[in-house]
């Protein structure tokens, strides 16, 4: 049996695929290993599976996290893996490879994140070539749910928003000014806090004042990040999350602007990498026509 999972800093997707192509997903905490030590996450894995699955059939596990990005913090997850399954094959990598599998297979081309945060790589087919350090939403996360959020609160609290929309968003969200500061500045999470504003934006999208909005901070993303790789105008940019494929309009809009040609959009990486690690690696017997190969 063959397990994959998708990890952020706060939750885990898991997907048992099972030689009869049946699935089961499973869910846990997240696994950054800049938070997590590796007793930690063998601790928490064997109480959450050991009553769901039979571990020693699981013969191979692909693991891709978010911080999982140098050999010692792959490590750190890695060793927790091994302990859990010592006769299985295990693979712990970044989200960022994870996203380019997913999005890419083994074909060349960028891979973006657009979710809560963002991010972007240069995938050659087989491995991550080019990428671009995060600097997470306070200074870098351009294109992201949180920056799309903290733009339209900075307009918003500076009575720079045209009145019908000020009105709508206060009465949808109740939050005075003194609220959304307390949140930034006071409470855990405020990325997830400024993210959250974007679900407010989607339904506000045909607003020219939100739409630009919207634009210009997907402009951003693709000045500061996609257009720093080589060669991005002859190949294509594929993204995965929430807020690229919910504004993919937009997203696309933008792209041309930059002579970017579009390719794959994904909610979830998860899709992809089921599709990857079964068409490529058969090894398990699992059948590829459940998977719609």
């Amino acid at each position: 049996m063959l397990l994959i999972a998708d990890s952020g800093s706060t939750k885990t997707d898991w997907v048992l695929l099972k030689g009869s192509g049946e699935t089961q997903n499973i869910k846990t905490i997240g696994f950054n290993p800049y938070f997590v030590d590796t007793a930690q996450v063998y601790d928490v894995l064997r109480e959450e599976f050991s009553e769901q699955i039979d571990l020693s059939l699981v013969s191979r596990v692909y693991f891709y996290g978010a911080g999982c990005s140098s050999d010692s913090k792959k490590a750190v997850i890695n060793n927790a893996l091994k302990q859990l399954f010592p006769e299985a094959k295990t693979v712990v990598d970044h989200d960022l490879m994870g996203a380019a599998r997913a999005l890419l297979g083994n074909d060349k081309g960028i891979a973006g994140i657009l979710g809560t945060g963002s991010n972007s790589c240069l995938y050659d087919g087989k491995q991550v070539v080019e990428s671009l350090f995060s600097l997470g939403y306070m200074f870098g996360d351009e294109g992201s749910g949180a920056h799309l959020g903290k733009t339209y609160v900075k307009l918003h609290l500076k009575k720079k928003v045209p009145v019908e929309i000020r009105e709508q968003f206060e009465k949808k969200t109740g939050l005075s000014p003194e609220d959304i500061l307390t949140h930034v500045y006071k409470k855990p999470n405020p990325n997830r806090f400024l993210a959250s504003f974007s679900v407010f934006l989607k339904k506000n999208i045909d607003h020219p004042f939100i739409e630009d909005i919207v634009e210009n901070c997907f402009d951003e993303y693709f000045r500061e990040q996609v257009c720093q790789y080589t060669g991005f105008q002859d190949i294509p940019f594929s993204f995965i999350g929430s807020v690229g494929y919910n504004f993919s309009t937009q997203l696309q809009r933008v792209a041309s602007k930059y002579g970017v040609t579009t390719g794959r959009y994904l909610v979830s990486p998860m899709e992809g990498l089921i599709d990857f690690h079964t068409r490529d690696n058969n090894q398990d017997g699992l059948s590829l026509r459940f998977f719609g190969v």
